[in-house]
């Protein structure tokens, strides 16, 4: 199992480094935030779309950082 953490969109300013998992092909696609020390974002992000988001067939991983 990946080592994950869920953050809520209002606390993701707290982290210096975070990713989003976002649903794709569907006219209401959702976001879930998380922070992670995995070096394997796919593996995290499929872990978590089957726990978080079951049905969801298309998502991408979108890393965002802050810059200094």
């Amino acid at each position: 199992m990946a080592d994950y953490q869920l953050v809520e969109r209002h606390a993701i300013e707290h982290h210096n480094e975070y990713y989003e998992v976002r649903t794709t092909g569907t006219d209401e696609p959702r976001s879930l935030f998380f922070t992670t020390n995995e070096e394997n974002l796919e593996t995290v992000a499929a872990d978590i779309v089957a726990a978080e988001l079951p049905g969801a067939k298309d998502w991408t991983v979108i890393p965002h950082r802050k810059d200094s």
